[in-house]
């Protein structure tokens, strides 16, 4: 989403930002956000709000925005840094990379997957980025490390972004439950598995 230029516009964007993000984290699901209570929590009154953002759906994307350029930055690193590994154990590395993103990231992503359940869709104006430009760089990227062709490669690694996102937001109870264990032990069963996920996915005949 786009922001303003000028700094005093820059900083009033920022401090609505942070107040919904600080609201939602009290409210817990998107649609119980209260836009009176993001503007007294940014001290900025309701029409600033609407000034700035239009709606609350623009509102939420823009909370988001800090999650995408970290997961942009992410998967940069990793690409980088692919040479250094090969078929795999380089898919297996960025699995358990992302994996661990993720989990680090619980909470916008908890944010991402109701706002996509809300409008039935990932929104339009990330769809030709995180849909389409940045999976087909990453087939492209894995292409001499993987046995499938392109289009298998996009639709696996759009495959392990949602199972990861899902795992990664599981509570204490569903991780026992799912792995009979707790804490550290149950979360590294269930990277091992997303590791291993990936690898079949990618590589099914290695």
């Amino acid at each position: 989403m786009a922001r303003p230029v000028d700094a005093d516009s820059a900083r009033t964007y920022d401090s609505i930002v942070r107040a919904a993000l600080d609201v939602l984290d009290e409210a817990g699901l998107p649609e119980r956000l209260s836009m009176r209570k993001v503007a007294a929590a940014a001290e900025v009154s309701p029409g600033t709000i609407q000034y700035y953002f239009g709606s609350k759906t623009d509102l939420l994307e823009a909370c988001l925005d800090g999650y995408y350029q970290r997961l942009t930055a992410t998967a940069g690193q990793l690409t980088s840094t692919m040479h250094e590994r090969e078929g795999a154990a380089l898919v297996e590395h960025v699995a358990r990379s992302l994996f661990r993103f993720a989990r680090r990231e619980r909470a916008l992503i908890k944010l991402r997957m109701a706002t996509n359940a809300q409008r039935g869709e990932l929104h339009p104006n990330r769809q030709p980025e995180f849909l389409g430009s940045m999976i087909v760089e990453a087939a492209k990227s894995f292409a001499p490390h993987i046995t499938v062709d392109q289009l298998h490669a996009r639709l696996a690694i759009q495959s392990m972004s949602s199972i990861m996102a899902r795992m990664a937001l599981l509570t204490d109870s569903e991780l026992e439950c799912l792995t009979d264990a707790t804490g550290d032990d149950g979360w590294a069963q269930v990277e091992e598995y997303v590791a291993q996920a990936a690898v079949r996915l990618l590589c099914p005949a290695g």
